[in-house]
């Protein structure tokens, strides 16, 4: 009985070791990767990868589970949106999505399953333009901590679940070529913007922090500045640093009074000078392509932008309807 005891004890010990061993050895993330070409805009592609509200068409845990329950959080398309599933536990499980910023044409997010077994993960879905068709890439990483990433020895996720990723890009490439729509003609146009007084907020803010920032602070000055402001809300952009993913910016509105500054406050002055500006009609998740727009006929001009100034005639504290939306953008030229 001792020698049994004593060859238990010992064969634990060497399992341990080998699993501590394999454990300082084996990267704790476990990548996945899959890519398509689609035949359609990437404006149309980058839709439906970047609200959540889309995935339903193309998904490959929802097609395979269409009786799975989905609580949306936040607004749609924008950093720090969020939705979560329970479907079937031998299918879909339960768990959480998160978009995690977004840049460009590029989505990160992170995922928490909650069931049949716990988890970790992130990844991103990024859309670009390749010899004038749309390639859309599915990058997705399993995490597992120290010590659990020993197992990842004996784990092949890239055969795991690649083919989900190959079955949820071809119904993306499917729905979005049947769905193809011409992208907008974006009109840009050179104009010169007037003096503006401003007053409002300026801080440097995380991208992913942004939407809130400008709720909490419209809201703020709306209450301080009352009869005082004389003009649509507005932002001003000093920098986009993509790097750091922040802004240098401030959430403003025009005035003419600027006697008596509300607490907190700064006074902020624009203009007059040359302008190139657009007018964008729509939710914010596709506003990147005017800026594109804009950016590219300041380099054909070769003119250097000094401020970007956004006016934000119609928006979410209008009216909820994304699609009445309406932001004239100005890069003012030095």
């Amino acid at each position: 009985m001792q020698k049994f005891v004593r060859f238990i004890l010992v064969l634990l010990i060497t399992v341990g070791v080998v699993m501590l061993g394999l454990a300082l050895y084996e990267p704790q993330d476990l990548p996945v990767t899959r890519s398509i070409l689609i035949k359609a805009p990437k404006e149309v592609v980058f839709e439906q990868i970047v609200k959540f509200k889309n995935w339903t068409n193309w998904s490959p845990w929802y097609l395979s589970d269409t009786a799975m329950r989905m609580t949306f959080a936040g607004t749609d398309g924008i950093s720090g949106c969020s939705y979560h599933w329970k479907g079937d536990e031998n299918k879909s499980g339960e768990g959480d999505m998160k978009n995690t910023g977004v840049e460009g044409t590029t989505m990160n997010f992170d995922v928490s399953f909650t069931s049949p077994r716990e988890g970790k993960a992130f990844g991103s879905l990024v859309v670009k333009d390749t010899l004038g068709i749309t390639k859309a890439t599915w990058n997705f990483s399993m995490h597992f901590g120290f010590p659990l990433n020993a197992m990842n020895a004996f784990l092949n996720m890239d055969k795991i679940l690649g083919g989900d990723f190959e079955f949820g890009l071809a119904n993306l490439k499917k729905y979005a070529e049947s769905h193809s729509v011409i992208a907008p003609v974006i009109e840009v146009k050179e104009v010169e913007y007037p003096a503006h007084i401003y007053e409002g907020i300026r801080k440097t803010v995380g991208m992913s922090d942004m939407m809130k920032f400008f709720a909490d602070t419209y809201a703020a000055l709306g209450k301080e500045l009352g009869p005082r402001i004389t003009g649509p809300a507005s932002g001003i952009f000093y920098t986009w640093d993509t790097a750091k993913k922040n802004s240098d910016m401030a959430a403003v509105f025009p005035v003419t009074d600027t006697t008596k500054p509300a607490t907190g406050t700064v006074i902020l002055h624009a203009g007059p000078c040359r302008a190139l500006m657009a007018v964008y009609k729509g939710g914010y998740s596709n506003e990147l392509s005017y800026h594109n727009a804009i950016t590219k006929r300041l380099a054909e001009k070769g003119l250097k932008q000094n401020l970007v100034i956004e006016e934000y005639i119609a928006g979410p504290h209008e009216t909820a309807d994304s699609a009445k939306w309406v932001t004239n953008i100005y890069y003012l030229v030095q």
